[in-house]
Formats: structure tokens, C-alpha cells, sequence
């Protein structure tokens, strides 16, 4: 048997021997397998930061090897963890600049580059190479909006923020204060103790410390008592409270960190140490922030004064760290944040009786307004009026403010006492009758407000309101002007000029109808001169356009007044027959100081026309170039245009062409625009863009434009000979028969009458002009964008709807509208009235509320309706005009027994006649 076993053993060797040489040369003879070299996972942070620990935990992957780990060209606060789980794949490296490696504090501010973690396994390596850079911890301030008499709120309860200061309490300080007398003079000071209201300075430190912070804080303003206003000296409330220290804020008096009475009511936190200035106030301190705590509070204390003070600002400044690691800024040299306090004080604003900021009154008038107080007080307040630093007219000399006395009788005096229930204080101003503006053209106007020198440092005075200020102008005519006769010079049209010239233009029935223009100055001096040989043919009345633009001239910039006039005719320039219908006359011009006196001369005169009758109906000078815009009616064709029949509208240019010495008058182009069968009524345009505007009236369809019903209204612009015409023409199923249109605030206004009561809807966006039918002519204003999308509808009709408003004239006041004409009836209310009376309205198109805000509250003084009565049979306004949006010029007509008279009668911007 033994015999039979060998040959089985010998098998089983020859065949793990034939195996195992089958493996060896399938791996190609390879016969031990070496390890992986070790792989470092992740990248640390790049950033460091002084006396923040600074950690990162990498990884490692090796096949099955323990690693060791070591660092080279290592910052010397940065080592590895040191670990006693050598299985671990992967290790910890941890440090604190400034602390770990030998305390080295800012020395170890820079960048550490090539850092090289390497990781051995001990037959090979792997490295992972990165940089770091440390920097400073950084000490930032926040600080929050300060009012006087409000606490700050608590803040939110956060891990890494320190405990609030306490902030539900008024604390308590004492100090002296100057007491002045009425010429500014210190006589004496008194000490004061008043309540302190507790704010919050934020302290932040950029990321956590791992140790304490300790940084000292300072408060520090540019307030100097030897400072003073030119011709003052300390001390005096010139220098304390002068214009060079208005705006910063007195430490000790208006801010302090702890007040002198306060550390029992507000119990300081421990992490807040206050110490006192040179002055003996407790304005700065040190705070400390315990490690981890990255928010902190400085608690500073707003004292309530009674004084009213502007927004007064001051500093608060980290200067110095008196423990721990931290930079003060990015740069390391201080952290300084500005502290504005705003004032608390009860504040007083001027308006009118109607509740307005803008006025007029008459030389030798004194006329009442109103002082409103605002704002929680106790006790008596009082203030002291006077013309603010833009006023042209001065208190005491130019005019007077008067108040009532114990008798209640007006006598002069600035200071108006609030008792603690009274919201309101009347007070007068008023004009001497020997008041005079000298040889100054224009009006002066009165600026007035609160005389806030003369109140700073006193207590119980109120402050000034943020309202505009009194602004009332100073009228010297002081009675209608009479300016034309039907049997003598029959006034057409009006222009306001420069320094308020009021240029009146029109025909003297007693030169055989020729056109003239009279000027009136403010006080209602008059200049008066022909303008042309030519007499003015009925129905083709002057008008005229005014216009004030820079020019070069010399090489100097100049401004430049020129006025414009166009009329129709049918002579020549130099009265001689015309032969071929009514031409379009022009004149142009410019005033010239050469003259002795100065005065204005013409620039150049053309006449130009078609066969038919041509007649101007507007006339304008744009502002930038100087062209002349005429905008009118004809009967004829001109050139390279096409007539549609009847009376059609036409829109012209005229250049002045300047060669040499010589200046001639150049037809740019005139369009030409109409409807067949139909006559166009023209009634305004604007030259105040580079395409000039026409805006009319027409019952056909405007170059083909779809009508509306009835009358519709118009309008279109021109920008060259050959240029595209958009016509807009709108309306409703009505008739919108226009008398008047501007063009202002980017918008036009269209003025008319009709029988229709006018709305815009919006829907979705969408306006749309709705009408009502009236029982009685009313009058209208519609606004149209200069593409034609409505924006506004105004209708004034009389209350009772019975009598016939008739509307003639419209222009722009202080962003408003106003609107002019007459009426049969009572405008005004309900009741009769037999005659024919002006009737003046004032619109706003943005609704404000009585403190000048938008809003939906009507104000009275910006919207308002006047009917005046004149004694006369017949009366009404057939021009406005705005003077500085101080005063409403009017041209009135007054007929009595027949014979008409004109006369120009002054407004307020209120209504309010000064006649």
C-alpha cells in the first residue's frame, strides 16, 4: 500500500509547481508588491487671524500603512496635534497667532508661503504645500441713528454678543450752562440737572478671541468755546453757539457716557469701565470683551435739554487695546465713527392763513399769517422770527413783524409765545409806506423764518420746522395799472420779461390800428413804441412771446432778452397795400444796453404768406437757438404743402442768419395741416423744444385722424420742412372747443368750454377721458403727454350748474395750474349773480397736504376758486401771467355802458386780490 501512495503524492506536487508558474508569468514575473504612496485630503483656510485659534483637520488615504506626520517651513505659532492614536488617517494642525510658538504678538502679522504638510508611511511620502496670512483681529464701531429723548432699543440675546447694558431707565446729569442776554452777552450761568436718555455704540470684533479683549474708548467732538463768529469774543453765545459750532455736539452738555447722577438709576455693566475727561465728565472708559464675544456695547447717555439745536454730530473713537490681540481698523490706527444726535425739540413752522408758504403783500399794508408748533413739549415755548440768510428784504428796516399785546393790539415785536395748549400764534407783517427797493427793477421778497442765532443755547425756544420758509414778495403796485382804452390802445396779448417787465401788446385805434407794445415795469412805469408801419387787420390780432437765453457774444457768455411779435395784415412792411390777402408779420426784438437809455430795438422785421389770408395765432422764441416759432391759421397754400380746404393750420419756423454785421430773418419751412371740409381754430403751441407744437380745435377729421364727435381738440409737432407729422387728436362724443393751451412740465394743457363734465379713468393702466353732460357751459382742462395719452381732466362749472363759465386764459404757478375767464352766476358757491364777473381757479395736479407732502389731503392755499367783483357791467381775465410764482398777473376786461377798458390787477398765488 505504501508502494501505491507515492506515484498520488508526486501528482499533486507537480501540479501546485505547474500553477504557481502559470501565476508568475501571467503577472509578469513579479514576485513582491510595493505600497501606495500616502495622498493628503483638503486644503485649509488661507486667513489667520491674531489671537483667534486657528484649526484644520486633515485627511490622509493610504492602502495599509500607518502615516506619520510633520510640517516644514511652518509659522512658529503653528504645530501639529499631537495625538496618541498613530492609527489615525489624518491629523489635526492647530495654532493661535501671537499666543502659541513663543507669544510673538504682531510679529506674526504677514504671509507664511510654501507651508508643506508631509505625511510618510515609511517607505514614501506625500505632501500638500499652502500658504497662510495672518492678520489683525479687527476692532470695528457701529452706531445706530440718535435722537434726543429716545432710548436705545435692547438688542437681541445672542451666544457670541455680551449681556445689554441697562436701557429701560432715564438716567440724570448736572451741568453748568451760559445764561445770554438779548444782544448775545453771557450774564451769567446757572447749573442745570436734566433726565438722559441711554443709547448703544456697537463693538465689533471681526471673529473670536481666545483671549480677553480690553480696548479704551473716548468720546471726542471739534466743539471750541474760544471759537467765534467774526466780531465776537469769548465768551459770548456767538462763540459757543456761533456758525462755527452749530453743528457739533458739546460733550458734558449734549452727550456724556455716564451722567453725573446716573450710575444708580443705570447700573454699569462689568464689562464697561467709564473714566473722566479733562473737563471731569465720565466720556470715556475701556470696554472688554470676554473671549468669544465678538459684539459688546458701549452705553453712552443723550441729555433732554430744552434748547433747540441742528443735527449735532461729534466722534467716538477706540484708541488704544489695553489687553489682548486686536487691530484697531484695518490699518491698525484708530476706529472713529461720527455720532449724530438729532434734535427733540418742539418745532415751529410759518404759513399763510390758507395754510400755504408763499405770499404777497402791498407797501403800506400789514397782512396776517400763522405760526404752527409740532411736537410733544411741556411749558411755555417760544421763538424769535427773522429773515433767513436768502432774504432780500431786511426785519426792521424793509418790514416789520407785529404781535398782539396784553390789550390785544398789534404792536411790532419778533418773539411769539406758545403757551402749552396753544398749537397756534397769529402774527403780522408789515410794510412801512416809505419802504422803497431803490433803483432794483424787481420786487424784494421777504424770507422769513426763525432767527436761530439768537435762539441757540436758550431753553424753551423751538426749533425750525423742515418746511420751506415764509416767502413773501413785496408789492409796489399797489393798484389796477391802466393799460388800454377801446378808442385808443386795444391790448391782445401778454409776455412776461425780464425783471419783471410786463410787455403788453396790441393795436392803437387812434394810429390807424398799427401794432404797439407797452411795457410796464414792477412799480407800473411805462415805456411804450410802434412796432410796424403796418396796421393789423381785424380778426389777426398781436401776439407775442417772450424768452431769456444764454448767448455768446465776444467771446463772453451773455444773456440775451428778446421778445417776438406777430400779426396779420394785408400791406406791406412799410404800410403800402398788399394785394394778395392777410401775410404773417414777424418782428423780432432784443434789448440793448448800448442804448442810453437801454432799451429794446428790433433785430429784424419779415413778412410772409400765401395768397390767402395767413394769420398768427401764436407766437414763441425757442430758449437754446433762438429760432422763431409762428403758429395760425390760412386760407391758402404754402409752399411744397398741401391744402385740405377751408381754414387750415399752419406751423412755422423763422431763423435769424447772421452775416457779419448783417442780420436778416430766414423761413426755415412752414407745415401745413387741415381737414376737408372743415375748418382748423389754432390757440397755442411751444417753441420750448427743437420740434415746435400747434395745438387747436377742429369738427373734421385732422389729416385724416378719426373724429370724435363734435369738436375735438388737436395738437402736433414739426421738427423739420419734411419731416414726419403725428396729429393727436382727441375728445369725446362731445364738443372740447378750445380757448387757450400751454405746453409745462412736460405735459400740454388744453383749456376749453363746453357743456360736459370731465373725468380719467384708469383701467388696468389704461386712461381713458370720460364726459358728462352739463346743463350749463363750464369750463375745462384737459392734460395730454405730447404723444397724446391723457393724464388730467378738470371741469369748473358753478355748483348750482345754471350759469356759463366761460374760460379764456391758462398757465403754470409754482408746479400748479391756473385757469381764468368768467362767469354769469356764482362760481363760488350757490346763489345769483346778473353780471359778468372774473373768475380766477388754482389746480394742483399732484395732490399735497398741508406740510408741502404728496398726499391725498387738499390743500387750500394750491387749490382754491375766486370770483371777483369789479363794479362793473361786464368783466373778465383774457390773459395770465406768472411773476416768479410770487404774484398772478392778470389783463382784465371791463365793459361798462358799452365801452370796454383793460386793466392789469395783481393776485397772490391764494387768490388773494392786491388791488
Amino acid at each position: 500500500m505504501r508502494a501505491d501512495s507515492l506515484p498520488r503524492l508526486s501528482f499533486r506536487a507537480a501540479y501546485l509547481a505547474l500553477m504557481s508558474l502559470f501565476i508568475v508569468a501571467a503577472t509578469g514575473c513579479k514576485t513582491e508588491q510595493d505600497a501606495e504612496d500616502p495622498v493628503i485630503l483638503g486644503i485649509p483656510p488661507t486667513d489667520a487671524y491674531l489671537g483667534v485659534e486657528y484649526a484644520y483637520n486633515f485627511g490622509a488615504f493610504d492602502s495599509d500603512d500607518i502615516l506619520d506626520y510633520s510640517l516644514t517651513n511652518a509659522p512658529s505659532w503653528l504645530a501639529l496635534e499631537d495625538t496618541s492614536n498613530k492609527a489615525r488617517q489624518g491629523v489635526i494642525m492647530r495654532g493661535v497667532p501671537g499666543l502659541t510658538g513663543g507669544s510673538r504678538g504682531r510679529d506674526d502679522i504677514g504671509t507664511t508661503k510654501n507651508i508643506n504638510l508631509v505625511a510618510n508611511d515609511g517607505r514614501s511620502s506625500g505632501a500638500q504645500s499652502f500658504d497662510i496670512e495672518v492678520q489683525d483681529n479687527v476692532l470695528s464701531l457701529l452706531v445706530e441713528e440718535v435722537i434726543e429723548g429716545e432710548a436705545a432699543e435692547v438688542p437681541e440675546e445672542r451666544g457670541n454678543r455680551c449681556e445689554a447694558p441697562e436701557l429701560g431707565e432715564t438716567g440724570s446729569h448736572t451741568y453748568q450752562a451760559n445764561l445770554y442776554g438779548d444782544d448775545g452777552s453771557v450774564i451769567g450761568s446757572e447749573q442745570r440737572t436734566r433726565d438722559t436718555y441711554p443709547v448703544l455704540v456697537r463693538v465689533e470684533l471681526d471673529q473670536p478671541s481666545v483671549t480677553r479683549v480690553a480696548v479704551a474708548f473716548e468720546l471726542n467732538s471739534s466743539f471750541d468755546p474760544l471759537r467765534c463768529d467774526d466780531g465776537f469774543e469769548a465768551p459770548h453765545q456767538r462763540c459757543e453757539n456761533g456758525a462755527a459750532n452749530e453743528d457739533e455736539a458739546i460733550i458734558g452738555k449734549d452727550i456724556v457716557g455716564l451722567g453725573a447722577g446716573s450710575e444708580a438709576l443705570l447700573p454699569v455693566p462689568p464689562y464697561l469701565e467709564y473714566q473722566t475727561d479733562e473737563e471731569g465728565f465720565l466720556s470715556k472708559g475701556v470696554i472688554t470683551l470676554e473671549p468669544g464675544i465678538t459684539e459688546c456695547y458701549i452705553r453712552l447717555e443723550v441729555i433732554e435739554d430744552r434748547e433747540a439745536e441742528p443735527l449735532e454730530t461729534l466722534n467716538i473713537r477706540l484708541t488704544e487695546v489695553r489687553s489682548g490681540l486686536a487691530g484697531l481698523g484695518s490699518s491698525n490706527n484708530g476706529v472713529r465713527e461720527s455720532l449724530r444726535i438729532e434734535d427733540n425739540e418742539p418745532a415751529v413752522r410759518l404759513v399763510t392763513m390758507a395754510g400755504g408758504t408763499r405770499d404777497a403783500i402791498n407797501v403800506g399794508q400789514a397782512h396776517e399769517f400763522r405760526a404752527l408748533i409740532s411736537g410733544e413739549r411741556s411749558g411755555t415755548y417760544r421763538v424769535k422770527l427773522g429773515e433767513a440768510k436768502d432774504s432780500e428784504a431786511l426785519l426792521g428796516e424793509d418790514f416789520f413783524v407785529q404781535v398782539r399785546d396784553t390789550n390785544d393790539e398789534w404792536v411790532d415785536g419778533e418773539i411769539l409765545t406758545f403757551e402749552e395748549s396753544t398749537e397756534e400764534v397769529s402774527f403780522r407783517i408789515r410794510v412801512p409806506d416809505s419802504y422803497t427797493n431803490g433803483l432794483l427793477e424787481n420786487d424784494r421778497f421777504i424770507l422769513l423764518g426763525l432767527d436761530e442765532r439768537y435762539q441757540s443755547g436758550r431753553e424753551n425756544f423751538a426749533a425750525s420746522s423742515d418746511a420751506e420758509k415764509l416767502r413773501v414778495n413785496i408789492n409796489e403796485l399797489t393798484s389796477p395799472l391802466s393799460v388800454g382804452l377801446e378808442s385808443g390802445f386795444v391790448p391782445t396779448d401778454t409776455a412776461l420779461g425780464h425783471n419783471g417787465r410786463l410787455f403788453v401788446v396790441g393795436y392803437r385805434v387812434d394810429d390807424g390800428n398799427r401794432p404797439w407794445v407797452r411795457i410796464f415795469s414792477q412799480k407800473g412805469e411805462l415805456t411804450e413804441q410802434q412796432l410796424s408801419a403796418a396796421s393789423v387787420a381785424p380778426g389777426a390780432a398781436p401776439v407775442i412771446g417772450f424768452v431769456e437765453r444764454g448767448v455768446e457774444e465776444g467771446g463772453d457768455d451773455v444773456t440775451r432778452y428778446e421778445f417776438v411779435v406777430s400779426f396779420g395784415s394785408d400791406q406791406t412792411a412799410a404800410g403800402d397795400p398788399g394785394g394778395n390777402g392777410l401775410d404773417v408779420h414777424t418782428l423780432l426784438y432784443f434789448f440793448d444796453t448800448a442804448q442810453d437809455p437801454d432799451r429794446y430795438v428790433q433785430v429784424w422785421e419779415t413778412v410772409v404768406g400765401t395768397s390767402g389770408d395767413d394769420i398768427p395765432r401764436w407766437t414763441g422764441i425757442n430758449s437754446e437757438s433762438g429760432f422763431v416759432v409762428n403758429a395760425g391759421e390760412t386760407r391758402g397754400q404754402w409752399p411744397d404743402e398741401s391744402a385740405a380746404g377751408g381754414v387750415d393750420s399752419f406751423l412755422q419756423r423763422i431763423d435769424t442768419r447772421v452775416d457779419g454785421d448783417t442780420v436778416t430773418p430766414e423761413l426755415a419751412w412752414t407745415r401745413q395741416v387741415g381737414s376737408a371740409g372743415h375748418d382748423e381754430s389754432v390757440v397755442g403751441g411751444s417753441a420750448e423744444t427743437s420740434s415746435p407744437l400747434l395745438v387747436g380745435s377742429s369738427a373734421g377729421q385732422v389729416r385724416g385722424e378719426p373724429n370724435n364727435g363734435g369738436v375735438d381738440a388737436f395738437f402736433y409737432a414739426a421738427r423739420t420742412g419734411d419731416s414726419d407729422i403725428t396729429v393727436n387728436q382727441r375728445g369725446t362724443e362731445g364738443s372740447e372747443t378750445l380757448s387757450d393751451a400751454i405746453y409745462g412740465a412736460n405735459n400740454l394743457w388744453l383749456l376749453g368750454n363746453s357743456d360736459g363734465e370731465y373725468r380719467v379713468e384708469s383701467t388696468d393702466g389704461d386712461r381713458s377721458l370720460e364726459r358728462r353732460k352739463l346743463n350749463s357751459q363750464a369750463g375745462f382742462v384737459l392734460s395730454y403727454t405730447p404723444v397724446g395719452d391723457i393724464t388730467r381732466g378738470f371741469t369748473f362749472n358753478d355748483e348750482d350748474d345754471l350759469s356759463t363759465e366761460m374760460l379764456n386764459a391758462v398757465a403754470t404757478f409754482n408746479g400748479d395750474i391756473l385757469v381764468a375767464g368768467s362767469t354769469d352766476g356764482n362760481f363760488i358757491g350757490s346763489g345769483g349773480n346778473s353780471l359778468l364777473q372774473p373768475i380766477l381757479a388754482r389746480i394742483t395736479p399732484i395732490k399735497r397736504n398741508s406740510a408741502g407732502k404728496d398726499g391725498d389731503e387738499v390743500d387750500t392755499s394750491r387749490e382754491w376758486r375766486k370770483q371777483f367783483s369789479l363794479g362793473s357791467d361786464a368783466a373778465q381775465i383774457v390773459s395770465l401771467e406768472n411773476y416768479r410764482d410770487d404774484e398772478i398777473v392778470a389783463l382784465v376786461k371791463i365793459t361798462d355802458a358799452g365801452s370796454a377798458r383793460w386793466e392789469v390787477r395783481l393776485f397772490t398765488g391764494e387768490g388773494r386780490s392786491l388791488h
